[in-house]
């Protein structure tokens, strides 16, 4: 298994392999609060992050892959980590709907 605290994703393959990582992870399901269970948390978190710093067109590429893997978290009880929780328990709404839309703002 990988440290503890991996480096943030950087190119394209380090993305395909965590995604393949992650949806490897979901195949052999884990209990909550193990090695496995933050290993995948810091996955997911590290994919949100990747995904999220790509221009929009690079974004677009990977978003039916995303959207996939958004309902496989969710047919599991599982959803994105929050990256500013400290322990990542909580979590943030799904970084694929339409909660990113400006116009969704409270003010």
């Amino acid at each position: 298994m990988a440290s503890a605290n991996p480096p943030p994703l950087k190119t394209e393959a380090e993305f395909e392999h965590a995604l393949s990582e992650v949806e490897r992870l979901l195949e052999e399901p884990h209990a909550p609060e193990t090695v496995e269970d933050r290993w995948f948390n810091r996955l997911l978190g590290r994919i949100a992050d990747f995904h999220d710093e790509q221009p929009p067109a690079r974004r677009n590429l990977s978003l039916e892959r995303l959207r996939n893997l958004e309902g496989q978290l969710k047919a599991f009880g599982k959803r994105w980590p929050d990256p500013n929780h400290p322990e990542g328990e909580a979590h943030w709404s799904p970084m694929l709907g339409g909660d990113l839309d400006p116009g969704h703002h409270q003010h």
